[in-house]
């Protein structure tokens, strides 16, 4: 696989990740992680412990999420994917900016950064560590 046609998958991973949130999915969703998988910076902006560790507790923190939210949406820009000498690994910076409406509450709108570890498995690519840094949480009437 050529270097373009990586990071091509790799940013279909990412882009996947964000449609399974939009689709309020949290099977697929937790799909895009590996069963080690770390998550920093989600449960902290939610007042949790961190980090959040496999799919199970991914699961655990998104699902509450999902099921008060009537739609979420994902706009990502992605930049500074960086693969590993063997190809089975990488890095990658996504640029987010997330709005989402709760039922029977307010509209939800962050802007951050997600800085990711990738790596290649028999499914895919998949995250291995996911960062995010909140740039801006603002909850609208």
């Amino acid at each position: 696989m050529s270097q373009w046609e990586t990071k091509a998958a790799i940013s279909e991973a990412i882009n996947g990740y964000s449609g399974a949130a939009g689709r309020l999915d949290i099977k697929a969703f937790t799909a895009f992680f590996t069963t080690d998988a770390e998550i920093y910076g989600v449960a902290s902006l939610l007042g949790k412990p961190e980090p959040t560790k496999g799919h199970e507790q991914i699961a655990a923190l998104f699902s509450p999420s999902f099921d008060v939210l009537e739609w979420l949406q994902q706009q990502n820009t992605i930049t500074d994917i960086v693969i590993s000498a063997d190809g089975k690994t990488a890095t990658a910076s996504t640029g987010l900016i997330e709005t989402a409406k709760r039922k029977n509450a307010g509209t939800i709108i962050l802007t951050a950064r997600y800085d990711d570890e990738l790596a290649l498995t028999d499914k895919g690519w998949r995250f291995t560590k996911r960062k995010l840094t909140p740039l801006r949480f603002q909850q609208l009437e």
